[in-house]
């Protein structure tokens, strides 16, 4: 063994696939940990440093400085990211492959430590190979069914509460409906959009790599809630308009300019960050409607979280707030960004010099791609429960009622400028609309503030509907 030379490291060869048992459910409770962890560094440590910095007190305007809060934020800060740090390291497989050969030997070292003795000589080849396995996301249809269920009995679960009032027996029973009420009302129907989505776009697409998308949509969400919760209300503040009445000018600035131009100018970042991804226009709109349900899944659980602030009327509060975001302003979210995106893969691909990253996009004519390499995923039990030439060999085919046909198509803008544009124009639309018509009908009587709370996100929901029909056939295209 001491003058035995070790087989340095080799590059894997073009194609090489590994089998391995496969989870559906795992990339969702794996996004799960990921949004408490991004949500301790967006809400706690970033919001904490800069009030620190800028307005300890909260009020909107600037001033006064607490340096005790910047150093709690920053201490927090630390092990967050270095845990993310950790657990988005690379994952790496390290294959060894012998094969029988007369100019191979029986013995063969691979390190100091580690040896591969045969009966036949044999030439060793050992690698590093980045794990690439595909995206495996739940059907649609079993999300949506336990995000309705999962609503509709957790809010029966908690109507003790406002029946009989706060006793030993329905406090206890909320106590124990909530968390899991909560993780289902705030994940649930980001994750069945996401799946979805995966379906209908045909696209091979590296779990990792879907990851990232989720991930970076849910990051963009820190520079937009600096900019909505501090920079705005204290630039309004400045100017004389008061941003704390919700019935104010100041307040609806913020909704209908602030929010909407922070947000999408945040989201369109997310998906320059994942540029060396986008190969396609379809890559781009993929990429983009991903990051968008990475921001909603944020901005989510601060919404259904605040439903279980409502006290006896948290049942109320938790079906209503989780059926309306699910159904409207996450596929929203997701489709404004969708539009960036798509026009982003456009410049990149067209004006933009051709890059590489191997196993996601495209390689030089003269290489093969890995991801067009056949390749199959196996359960435990060695049956093939999918396959790439029946994954993305088939034609798409998206039900009527989400896909119009191409001659009721719209046009989407090429341009990146224009449409960041308008996506910012529909998503100010969106937040502006339902605060004018709050602002109009704040003094009415009660029962046409509930004709208004309920008919309107009825029409936007509609609206939205009929929009991504006709969007779809162009960025599927």
């Amino acid at each position: 063994m001491q003058g035995l030379p070790t087989t340095p490291l080799s590059q894997a060869p073009p194609g090489l696939i590994l089998a391995h048992p496969s989870s559906k459910w795992k990339v969702v409770r794996s996004m799960l940990g990921f949004v408490f962890l991004v949500l301790i560094i967006v809400q706690v440590s970033a919001v904490t440093i800069f009030a620190g910095i800028l307005d300890s007190d909260f009020d909107g305007d600037l001033g006064p400085s607490d340096p005790l809060l910047t150093i709690f934020g920053s201490l927090c800060l630390i092990p967050c990211v270095l845990g993310f740090t950790f657990l988005r390291r690379p994952k790496l497989t390290h294959v060894i492959r012998g094969t029988e050969s007369s100019f191979g030997l029986t013995f063969n070292m691979i390190a100091p430590q580690t040896a591969i003795q045969s009966t036949h000589p044999i030439l060793v080849e050992h690698h590093l190979v980045r794990d690439s396995s595909p995206l495996e996301m739940p059907p649609g249809k079993h999300l949506w069914w336990l995000f309705f269920g999962g609503v509709f009995i957790s809010s029966m679960c908690m109507f003790p509460m406002l029946l009989f009032g706060l006793n030993v027996f329905s406090v206890l029973l909320f106590v124990l409906i909530a968390i899991p009420a909560f993780i289902i009302g705030f994940s649930t129907p980001v994750f069945a959009w996401w799946s979805t989505l995966s379906a209908y776009f045909g696209l091979p697409t590296t779990r990792r790599l879907a990851e990232w998308m989720l991930i970076a949509g849910m990051v963009s969400a820190l520079p937009a809630i600096l900019i909505n919760s501090f920079f705005s209300p204290i630039l309004l503040n400045g100017i004389g308009l008061d941003t704390s009445d919700p019935m104010s000018l100041g307040y609806g600035m913020i909704l209908f300019l602030s929010a909407p131009i922070g947000e999408e100018i945040c989201k369109a970042a997310a998906i320059l960050a994942l540029a060396r991804f986008i190969d396609s226009p379809r890559r781009g709109f993929q990429i983009g409607f991903t990051v968008g349900l990475g921001f909603a899944l944020l901005e989510n659980f601060t919404y259904v979280l605040t439903a279980f602030g409502a006290g006896e009327y948290s049942a109320l509060s938790f079906l209503f707030i989780s059926i309306l975001r699910g159904i409207s302003s996450i596929p929203a979210h997701g489709l404004w960004t969708g539009i960036s995106g798509y026009a982003i893969g456009w410049y990149l691909t067209t004006r933009m010099p051709k890059v590489t990253q191997e196993g996601y996009i495209a390689a030089p004519k003269s290489a093969i791609p890995i991801n067009n390499q056949p390749w199959v995923l196996m359960n435990n039990a060695g049956q093939i429960v999918k396959q790439s030439a029946t994954e993305f060999s088939q034609p798409i085919r998206v039900p009527r009622w989400m896909c119009s046909s191409r001659e009721e198509a719209f046009t989407l803008p090429k341009n990146p400028f224009y449409a960041i544009g308008l996506a910012i124009l529909l998503h100010s639309f969106w937040n502006g609309s339902s605060w004018l018509l709050g602002v109009l009908f704040n003094d009415v009587h009660w029962y046409i503030q509930i004709v208004y709370i309920l008919g309107w996100p009825i029409l936007l929901i509609l609206a939205l509907w009929q929009i991504t029909r006709r969007i779809l056939p162009t960025a599927l295209s």
